[in-house]
Formats: structure tokens, C-alpha cells, sequence
């Protein structure tokens, strides 16, 4: 059987541009009547990384949340919207993000993410005990709502990633550390996930992306676009098609592929890949090419093989909340400024994701940097 991704263009976000635009995406796999019935409860995943405004590109944008409430209501479902934020509640972040309003002007509850539970036959891939909120297992229906941001240790923050917010408050600090400086083994707690929740939908809002410094302190990009699919990671699969990379390069495509997941047949449906690519994504900094290197060799190595968080002085307002995120206690901070201790560091990025400031960017090491400046000159 063929998975569906459908393409719909939508320039703006004018609620009744945006809630056509949304029927059409839906209409092109099926309608919201193939995901909803009357009588579910429905419950809403957005991207509530922290609030900002709705035109920073950090949340899933307010009218996309307004028009998919209405839609389920429509159908005669019960929505209610869910997230555990990186930084702060999931209603602090709504009413900073703008989607609070619509979601009281829709009568749709938001739930913050604070019951962690283990369901025994919800078993991960290779780890075994992954702790969701209990919301998602008390819902009938799951829509993923995720934005399309770029990522400064997956590459890319879509279906499959947006899924992580499911694990409540700071066990998700916890799976970042337990996977320590292996990004593949992150993108595989990212897989599991994926694999235990299996939303009914996802919904990815791409009308205006993000890239650069991507998730939290990027740059809004004008993309135009709303994709759809019944799976979040085909359809993860068509945005590396949009941005003309390899597929495999986003390592949780890598993972999933590598466990036989993500290969039967896909359909995309709507607006043709040709005609909608996006060209000049700026995507984050290469991360690391010592993969396939002795520990040794990595660990003595580690500053110029891999890219690194560094602080900007003139942004950093003294929060510290980067240094109560950082899961193996690498950074320290005084009214100086902060201090990184590279050989702890794990390079997560949780500082950077989290700066509200974007006072943290990640700098390639010289041996990354030496292999770009060969990628251009054989460009």
C-alpha cells in the first residue's frame, strides 16, 4: 500500500487562506473524516519548543492550530493541544506564541505534559522503557503538528522530531545524556518514539520555516508550503526531496531505513516536487565526520572533528538557563559570561535550542571547516 504526501502551497497566514489550504492537504489523502470520527478525543502535538512570537518561526503558527481545531470539531471530535516546552509550560508558551487565544476562542484545553507512563507493549526498537506523557495513550486520535525548522543536531526538526515533546519536563535532558555523543543513538530514542506514538496524522507547518541557527534561534524563511501525510516519517522524506538532499542525511530517514521502516512505496499528491523546491536552505553547520574513526582517535581529536556550541557576548543576557539545561553539566556561568568545558560536552545542543536570546551558536571544528572550504572550491 502506498503512503500519501500531499503538497498544498499557502503564501500567508490568513486564517481562511491557511484553513483552505489545510482542507485541500487533507482532501488530497483521504479528508479529515478518514482520521476523525465523531465521538474521538483528539489531541494536538504543535511545536511549543518556548514563546515567541509567531513570526520568529519557533511554534507552529496560531491559524494552523485554529483551523485544524475547527476542522476536528467539524467531524465531531473532542480536540485538546499538548506539549512539554523546553523551556517553561506548555500554557506559557501558548499564550506567548499566540495560540492560547485561539485556543480559548475555540474552546480547545491545552494539557501540559507532567504524567509520565511506560506502557510494557509499547516497547522501542532498542530502548525498552521510554516514558510518555499519559496523554497520548488516553487520546483516540494523535496530530502532529510540527514546524519545519532546521536542527543544529538532527539537521532538521519535522514529523518524526516534533514526536520528542511527548517525553515530559527534563527526562527529555535525561535520553540526551543517556545518548551521550552518538547522534545516531538519539535519532534512534527519536525513532522508538516515533514507533510508540505512530500518529493517526501529521501536518507540517511550512507556510514560513526556519533556517539557519535552527530550532529556537534561526531565521524565518518564506517557504510557502503546508505537506500532510498519515506517517510523519515519509513525509520527512519528501521535505530532504523539497530541500535537494539526500533522504539519509536527516539520521532518523538513516536509522528508520536501516531497520526496514520508511521503504514501501510513497505517493506525493498536490503540488509537484519540481515545481515547489526550495533552493538556498541554509541548512546548520556539518556537525561531525569522525564516525567511522578508533575512540581514541575521536576523543583525542573531538574540538576539530565535530562542531561545538560557543557563546555570543554581546547577546547572552545572563539567564543561565543554558546552563541548567546541559545534561552532562558542561557549562558553567557568572556575571562574566559562560564558560564551556569541551570535554564534557556531548554536543546535544540543548544550550543553543534552548537560548531564548540566541546568544549560542555552533561553530564548526577546523577539521570540519577545512572540508567545507574543499566542498565549495569543488562546487
Amino acid at each position: 500500500m502506498k503512503t500519501s504526501v500531499s503538497i498544498v502551497r499557502c503564501q500567508q497566514y490568513d486564517e481562511k487562506e491557511v484553513l483552505s489550504a489545510l482542507r485541500h492537504s487533507l482532501d488530497l489523502i483521504g479528508g479529515i473524516h478518514s482520521f476523525v470520527k465523531r465521538g474521538n478525543r483528539v489531541l494536538l502535538k504543535p511545536n511549543l519548543l518556548y514563546g515567541k512570537a509567531p513570526e520568529k518561526a519557533v511554534t507552529t503558527h496560531p491559524s494552523i492550530i485554529k483551523g485544524i481545531i475547527q476542522m476536528v470539531k467539524e467531524e465531531g471530535g473532542f480536540p485538546s493541544l499538548g506539549d512539554s516546552p523546553g523551556l517553561g509550560s506548555a500554557l506559557g508558551v501558548a499564550e506567548k506564541s499566540g495560540i492560547k487565544k485561539v485556543a480559548d476562542e475555540m474552546d480547545c484545553p491545552i494539557i501540559e505534559f507532567n504524567r509520565p507512563v511506560s506502557l510494557p507493549e509499547k516497547k522501542g526498537r532498542l530502548f525498552k522503557n521510554i516514558e510518555i506523557d499519559q496523554a497520548i495513550f488516553e487520546a483516540d486520535v494523535i496530530i502532529n503538528l510540527p514546524k519545519w525548522k532546521t536542527h543544529a543536531q538532527m539537521l532538521l526538526t519535522l514529523g518524526v522530531k516534533n514526536l520528542f515533546g511527548c517525553i515530559p519536563g527534563r527526562r527529555k535532558v535525561l535520553w540526551h545524556l543517556k545518548a551521550g555523543e552518538d547522534q545516531k543513538i538519539f535519532a534512534q530514542v527519536l525513532v522508538d518514539i516515533y514507533q510508540m506514538i505512530q500518529p493517526s496524522l501529521t501536518i507540517l507547518d511550512g507556510i514560513v520555516g526556519m533556517e539557519g541557527n535552527g530550532p529556537g534561534s534561526g531565521h524565518p524563511i518564506p517557504l510557502g508550503l503546508i505537506l500532510a501525510s498519515q506517517d510523519p516519517l515519509y513525509l520527512d522524506q519528501v521535505v530532504c526531496d523539497l530541500l535537494g538532499i539526500p533522504r539519509k542525511s536527516l539520521l532518523t530517514n538513516r536509522v528508520a531505513f536501516e531497520q526496514g521502516m520508511g521503504m514501501d512505496r510513497m505517493v506525493t499528491v498536490g503540488e509537484r516536487l519540481e515545481d515547489v523546491k526550495i533552493p538556498n536552505f541554509k541548512l546548520p553547520n556539518l556537525s561531525r565526520i569522525d564516525w567511522y574513526l578508533p575512540g581514541f582517535i575521536r576523543k583525542a581529536l573531538k574540538n576539530g572533528l565535530s562542531s561545538k556550541p560557543v557563546d555570543k557576548k554581546e547577546f547572552c543576557k545572563q539567564c543561565h538557563q543554558c546552563v541548567d539545561i546541559c545534561p552532562p553539566g558542561a557549562l558553567r556561568g557568572n556575571e562574566k559570561g559562560l564558560t564551556f568545558d569541551y570535554g564534557k560536552c556531548i554536543r546535544c545542543f540543548c544550550c543553543q535550542e534552548i537560548c531564548p536570546e540566541g546568544a549560542i551558536r555552533i561553530e564548526a571544528g577546523w577539521a570540519l571547516k577545512l572540508v567545507g572550504r574543499r566542498q565549495q572550491a569543488g562546487d
